[in-house]
């Protein structure tokens, strides 16, 4: 495709029939000299040119039926408007469906229709199951247009695509015809295609609701960056139920969040921010901020959390979130590093456990990430060492099997240098990743990390005095979880479980324990494998350094 054709300003999902939204990815949008004219036009001034005896004059409440012509766009090349006589197929309270008359039949049925009304305007398959895309969208993003043709209803137009794509919105469709150098409808229309997908399957109706929020992104803030402007519309796929699949970006996660090139990794990345920031920042009311803040990309989200009240920067965001991105762990700090409504696939990350690590390079972008796995180790020193034109954001997550231990950021000094000791590798900590961030600069900015053995005398800071347990995550459980025992030194220790008469009923551990935090795992049953009934249980520690008890419900 020629460059003027990404230039053009509108939205295009794409994809591979056969494929769905494996393959979708849209077309960037850019600020180009017709767009600034758009925003220039005083909308109270605006008169439509489709009117009276015109052929592309709807009637005046359009009802099933009633045809008139349309500009179909050709997308192969530079857009070119094709005139086809469409006709309403179906009429719902927010939405009319209409069909360019040859594929009526053909690739699109009544079913079809029927299917497509009612997810507009009575039921979805997320988390809003009695309401329709119309209301989940303006509900959580805002109003959409409507002060060109003085009808609420938003028009989804079938036709058949000459590209390999699913959807776009066109935003000359909100001004004039002739105005500008493209053609419009002059409505508030969602261009489908009905060749390469099941019209009226979730997946299409998803799109839908994609590019839905394009239109009502497009008004409320009509000159936004695509990386922001595209994660919402991926959250608008979340909320519908039917969200793209979490591949591509995993792959390659050193991939700038902030640079939308078009291709579906971008997708990926901005849909897992966008879910990220609505579960942790706040839910709808935030994204509803972000939506109407009218300043743009990364300054946008700045206000927006300022707005809210939160004490979080961006970048403060955006060092969470790539934590969260490899261990997905919503038991930890009550799943601050996970997300509850999408479940990860593994991140890519570069894996070591020949010790010590020798002086090795790598390389990032800001706003992305490399994760490095250590496993079968031994306490030892980990370095960090990035270059001194970067502002960086290294963290270590500590794991034992699938439960996190700790997540703790490596101080740097001021040449960007900084250490973490590593304790209990090897013993009670069996993985450790390190996480490297960095916000700045744009491009990519090399760093060094190794590994050496702990200085002599070195103690760990973080030790209790005392004996600890934290109360068990989650609590209360259906079946079991992970608790937490805190040793100021090595000990022998006991940990078991009793019920309200005081009647132990599991030996969770026995024997000697390094110092430091112990990650213990019950499954809800007791010693003989049988899974115990609801009610209160007492997990209790007793070591060389006295007794620790904490509560833990089981729910059935």
């Amino acid at each position: 495709m020629s460059k003027r054709y990404w230039a053009v300003a509108f939205i295009l999902i794409v994809g591979t029939a056969g494929i769905g939204h494996a393959e979708n990815r849209c077309a960037t949008r850019l600020v180009d000299p017709d767009r600034q004219l758009l925003q220039d036009l005083p909308r109270y001034e605006m008169t439509r040119t489709h009117t009276g005896s015109h052929p592309m004059a709807p009637p005046d409440n359009p009802d099933v039926g009633d045809s008139w012509l349309w500009y179909n766009w050709r997308l192969n090349g530079p857009p070119q408007a094709e005139l086809k006589m469409c006709t309403v197929r179906g009429e719902g309270e927010h939405v009319y469906v209409v069909v360019e008359d040859s594929q009526w039949m053909t690739n699109v049925f009544q079913d079809d229709i029927d299917a497509v009304i009612e997810a507009w305007d009575h039921s979805s398959v997320g988390i809003y199951p009695d309401l329709g895309i119309y209301d989940i969208n303006t509900s959580h993003f805002g109003p959409a247009p409507d002060a060109l043709d003085n009808d609420p209803k938003i028009y989804v137009l079938f036709y058949d695509f000459d590209v390999a794509s699913d959807g776009f919105f066109w935003y000359f469709d909100q001004y004039p015809d002739g105005q500008f150098q493209y053609a419009s409808n002059e409505c508030e229309v969602l261009y489908m295609n009905c060749s390469d997908n099941d019209p009226g399957g979730e997946y299409i109706i998803s799109v839908m609701a994609h590019e839905f929020e394009h239109m009502i992104h497009w008004l409320a803030d009509e000159d936004e960056v695509s990386w922001v402007d595209e994660g919402m519309g991926e959250l608008a796929m979340w909320l519908y139920g039917h969200p793209d699949q979490v591949i591509a970006f995993p792959a390659n996660p050193d991939s700038d969040l902030t640079n939308w090139t078009g291709n579906f990794a971008d997708y990926i990345k901005t849909y897992l921010w966008t879910l990220y920031f609505y579960e942790h920042l706040g839910g709808q009311p935030s994204i509803w901020t972000v939506m109407h803040e009218p300043a743009n990309s990364t300054i946008g989200y700045e206000n927006a959390l300022d707005s809210i009240g939160s004490p979080m920067s961006f970048n403060d965001v955006y060092a969470d979130w790539i934590v969260a991105n490899f261990i997905d762990d919503t038991i930890y700090e009550d799943g601050r590093f996970g997300y509850f409504g999408e479940d990860l696939p593994a991140f890519n990350s570069v894996t070591k456990s020949t010790y010590p690590v020798p002086p090795t390079n790598g390389s990032v972008l800001r706003y992305a990430a490399d994760y490095i796995k250590f496993i079968s180790g031994q306490p030892q020193r980990l370095r960090f060492d990035g270059t001194d034109i970067g502002t960086w954001a290294p963290r270590v997550i500590l794991r034992s099997g699938t439960a996190t231990v700790t997540v703790a950021d490596i101080a740097l000094d001021g040449v960007d240098f900084g250490t973490y000791d590593l304790f209990d590798f090897g013993e009670t900590v069996d993985q450790v990743v390190l996480v490297v961030g960095k916000f700045t600069p744009s491009s990519t900015t090399s760093y060094q990390y190794a590994t050496e053995g702990i200085p002599a005398g070195v103690s760990d800071p973080t030790l209790p005095i005392a004996i600890r347990l934290s109360p068990g995550e989650p609590n209360p459980t259906a079946a079991g979880g992970i608790i937490r025992l805190d040793l100021p030194r090595r000990q022998q220790v006991e940990v078991s479980v009793a019920d309200v008469t005081g009647r132990m009923i599991r030996r969770l551990a026995s024997g000697s324990r390094d110092a430091g935090t112990h990650a213990i795992a019950w499954d809800g049953r007791d010693d003989s494998g049988r899974l115990t009934a609801g009610g209160v249980y007492f997990v209790r520690a007793r070591g060389e350094d006295g007794t620790a008890v904490t509560r833990w419900t089981r729910i059935e």
